[in-house]
């Protein structure tokens, strides 16, 4: 990422103080800042950390609100990156915006009521998550402005300490605390370990790396025989609900969901198991002008077992664990995903949320995804396809994140 002459040297001048000075920390007084009773230690910071914070917020609405974090984080000698300042003109572009984040030794996530509704703070969120967990280093600091509280934000975010800002920024040095701590990794908030690692692997290799290699053809088979065509995607759905509750069947969502019947069964030796039976099942969905589409379709059926998990008072796993796990898994699936495109260009993965939901909500959502994979299909694009959490719909909200809702 590009940066200007100043924080250039800026970044030099911090580097050459610490290190030359053989020490790891060193105290910092800005000249003409008042003396408070708290006196911080800054960092230093190590490649391939550039700064020490990244600040991420609704340019809409927050700017004056991230800039007094800004200019009271950095008066104590910490280094922030800021998209208004530092970004060249027309250069905030999502590779950009991962390249600070990634370059940033902690995200201040400043979150007020404009943010949750902004697809672009959305996608940050989203980004800052995904970066901390391959990190595994609890690096986020939520900062809610607006009356925002814990309960509005995304799933993924609620089990961090969060800071209330007060209107009077009085409490900032909470910010510096936060991100002057010692690293967390993410096991420390997960006391029952980490499932979501072995169920993605479990998933990839016990099942998807067996049923999808063919499975567009034998799509495209049952498609032209049942006159499909035109309403019908080649990929297989998989559905990913945030409670983990899987139901036996897709068309216990709603009845405009039925079932249609099954792909050719697939048969394979596993495990001391001889003639195994794979099978993958064929729903219709009605749309709101009363067509049926088709898909092949069904739960992920293993993140069940963290829904059973939490109703079991003895497993420890509660349920902002849950949400957790539950995001570590869909990270971890969706990056072995895109180390194989033979598997993941046959998949689409569908986060949604599935309480107080009306009953046409399932069905539209449905609808919506296979009219927007034909779309793809008919052009010929390739594009992997994992809806990520952030494309909003009516009452559903999906991890499509840079494209479904974050919205809890």
């Amino acid at each position: 990422m590009r940066i200007n002459s100043t924080q250039f040297e800026k970044h030099c001048r911090v580097y050459l103080d610490t290190e030359l000075s053989g020490i790891s920390e060193f105290k910092f007084s800005a000249p003409d800042t008042p003396v408070t009773s708290l006196t911080m230690s800054v960092p230093v910071l190590r490649h391939p950390h550039v700064y020490h914070a990244f600040i991420s917020y609704c340019a809409d609405a927050d700017t004056s609100h991230a800039r007094t974090i800004l200019d009271s984080v950095e008066s104590r000698g910490f280094t922030c990156c800021f998209a208004e300042r530092d970004f060249l003109p027309g250069e905030c572009t999502s590779d950009v915006v991962v390249d600070a984040i990634h370059c940033s030794k902690n995200v201040i996530l400043v979150i007020s009521p404009a943010s949750l509704q902004s697809e672009w703070s959305k996608f940050e969120m989203l980004m800052a998550v995904d970066d901390s967990h391959q990190r595994n280093n609890v690096c986020l600091v939520p900062v809610l402005l607006g009356g925002v509280k814990v309960d509005d934000l995304p799933p993924p975010l609620r089990p961090l300490t969060c800071i209330e800002l007060m209107d009077d920024f009085r409490n900032t040095d909470d910010i510096i605390q936060a991100i002057s701590k010692p690293e967390d990794t993410w096991e420390s908030l997960l006391p029952v370990g980490n499932l979501a690692h072995g169920f993605a692997w479990g998933y990839y290799y016990g099942y998807l790396k067996i049923i999808l290699p063919d499975l567009d053809k034998t799509v495209r088979q049952w498609r032209r025989v049942n006159n499909a065509e035109g309403r019908m995607s080649e990929k297989l759905f998989l559905f990913f609900p945030q409670s983990c509750r899987c139901r036996d069947s897709i068309a216990d969502e709603s009845s405009l969901i039925k079932h249609r019947g099954h792909l050719p069964i697939i048969t394979k030796d596993r495990a001391g198991i001889i003639e195994r039976q794979y099978k993958n099942t064929i729903y219709s969905v009605t749309d709101d002008n009363g067509e049926d589409y088709f898909f092949a379709g069904e739960y992920i059926g293993v993140i069940h077992t963290m829904f059973e998990m939490e109703q079991n008072a003895t497993t420890g796993l509660q349920t902002r664990e849950k949400y957790v796990q539950s995001m570590r898994f869909y990270l971890t699936l969706k990056r072995i995903l895109d180390t194989d495109p033979e598997c993941s260009k046959k998949c689409k993965i569908v986060f949604y949320k599935d309480v107080n939901n009306s009953s046409d909500a399932m069905p539209r959502l449905i609808c919506n995804e296979i009219k927007n994979q034909l779309r793809k299909e008919s052009s010929d694009d390739t594009t992997v396809c994992i809806t990520p959490f952030n494309s909003p719909f009516p009452s559903i909200s999906s991890p499509d994140f840079a494209r479904c809702s974050l919205k809890s």
